[in-house]
């Protein structure tokens, strides 16, 4: 291994020196106070400025430099009202600008005209006569818009009534005057055929949160049968026989340090797991050299961020915790490259997400999950898993720390949600028990150290029965 995989100490260590040293010096900013009449006068501006809504101008810009105009996040969509202060009432700027117009007239006067200019008409403007053939022609050339009647005649019958209507007023929905809307009333009711009815002793949690929006009960089950077909889209053989220049045990020790990556930047698990997936997917069709394989997985952090993080660390930061081993062109080449090996499909499924799916249905407690999500943890620095279904590895890691706690029952709800049932993964849960009940290596402790904390309950501190009674 080169020396720089070895920097994954280094990590959080080095983020903490580098934002402890950021200090906003605000003393030079503080204005001294204004003496005597310029005080009282700076005191009575801002009450009446806070009074009548206004706001004053910046203090101590110059004249010459005027304030950018502040626009909102889409930039100014409309204009059709403008604010103004008149005797504490909005004025709509069409009826401003009709009282403009109006005060206008009465003080500029139309120029007079001679009498004899409004008996003669211009030859030019003189409309000359049409025979029939000529206005065939013309009805023909008539476009679709000159057809329409005009909207003065049809809909406001005076300028006043224009202004006094109401938008809606106007406003005309799909279904009024439309010769579809009484067939439809019309049209005979076809009776929905029946739900199936859940397996007995299953219980229906979709039916439970269908009030909670963000459950999206009514599609749950869907997403995941969904999640459940496209596995066979991400199927990663064992590649390592391929790689001449990667071995099992470099592989263990690059994802060790995702794990370190993943707690420093605080990034979501999703992210975590997405990562290992297209490291694997970009393995298993590329050959690579030895000092490429930190780059490749901090390249692969970096694809999941953008796809799962709300607010994703830049190439900088994943620069930096490679101890600038390499440079901005390499990480952006690596990132174009691993997107056309995978197919820029990033939506994998994921055993992390088919977990949660699987305690949340089966009320799983926190101290239970959190143990799952250990055991889950660990499988994927696991080579053997590498072929493991993701929905499969998620239940059997439910039912192994359903064995650990004391109750080797797979109930009928969970066998439901999950589509396995004890006989499908208990070969899965035989190796998961065997994966963490080795001891730890001295440099692949990051995740037992994770989830030795308080805050995860401890959970790696369990001990771990040597038989399984299943």
């Amino acid at each position: 291994m080169t020396s720089r995989i070895n920097t994954r100490g280094q990590v959080g260590k080095v983020l903490a020196n580098k934002t402890g040293g950021l200090k906003i010096q605000n003393e030079n900013l503080a204005r001294p106070p204004l003496p005597g009449k310029a005080a009282a006068s700076s005191f009575l501006r801002d009450t009446t400025n806070k009074v009548l809504g206004l706001k004053r101008k910046a203090d101590g810009a110059p004249d010459e430099e005027k304030a950018t105009k502040k626009r909102s996040a889409f930039g100014d969509i409309t204009n059709a009202i403008e604010k103004k202060i008149n005797d504490g009432k909005k004025v709509t700027a069409q009826k401003g600008r009709l009282m403009r117009s109006a005060s206008t007239k009465s003080l500029v006067k139309p120029l007079s005209k001679p009498a004899a200019a409004k008996d003669k008409v211009p030859a030019k403007t003189a409309k000359p006569e049409v025979s029939a053939p000529e206005v065939k022609t013309q009805a023909k050339e008539i476009s679709f818009c000159d057809s329409l009647p005009s909207s003065q005649d049809t809909i406001f019958s005076s300028q006043e009534s224009k202004t006094d209507l109401d938008d809606s007023a106007a406003y005309v929905t799909a279904s009024e005057g439309s010769p579809v809307k009484d067939v439809v009333e019309k049209a005979p009711v076809v009776e929905q055929e029946p739900v199936s009815k859940l397996p007995e002793g299953v219980e229906d949690y979709d039916k439970e949160m269908e009030n909670d929006p963000f459950a999206v009960s009514l599609y749950a089950q869907d997403i995941f049968e969904y999640y459940k077909g496209r596995e066979s889209n991400f199927v990663i053989d064992k590649y390592i026989d391929r790689q001449p220049d990667v071995s099992r045990s470099m592989r263990a020790i690059l994802i060790d340090w995702m794990v370190e990556v993943q707690e420093s930047f605080e990034l979501n698990h999703e992210t975590l797991y997405l990562a290992v997936k297209i490291i694997d997917l970009y393995l298993a069709k590329t050959v690579i050299k030895r000092d490429v394989l930190q780059l490749v997985g901090s390249t692969a952090m970096f694809i999941a961020c953008k796809f799962d993080e709300r607010t994703p660390p830049y190439v900088d930061d994943f620069l930096y915790i490679c101890d600038d081993a390499y440079k901005r062109k390499e990480l952006i080449e690596m990132e174009i490259k691993i997107l056309k090996v995978i197919g820029f499909d990033l939506g994998i499924p994921l055993s992390y997400r088919f977990l949660r799916r699987y305690a949340r249905c089966a009320k799983v407690s926190m101290e239970d999950l959190t143990l799952t999500r250990y055991i889950l943890e660990m499988s994927l620095m696991d080579y053997e898993l590498l072929d493991a279904s993701d929905s499969a590895l998620a239940a059997a890691a439910l039912l192994l720390t359903r064995i650990i706690r004391g109750d080797s029952t797979w109930t009928p709800t969970l066998q439901y949600y999950s589509g396995y049932s004890m006989e499908d993964i208990y070969h899965l849960v035989h190796h998961l028990h065997q994966m963490i009940s080795q001891p730890p290596k001295e440099h692949l402790k990051t995740i037992r150290n994770k989830y030795s904390h308080k805050v995860f309950f401890e959970v790696a501190k369990i001990p771990i029965p040597e038989t399984l009674n299943i």
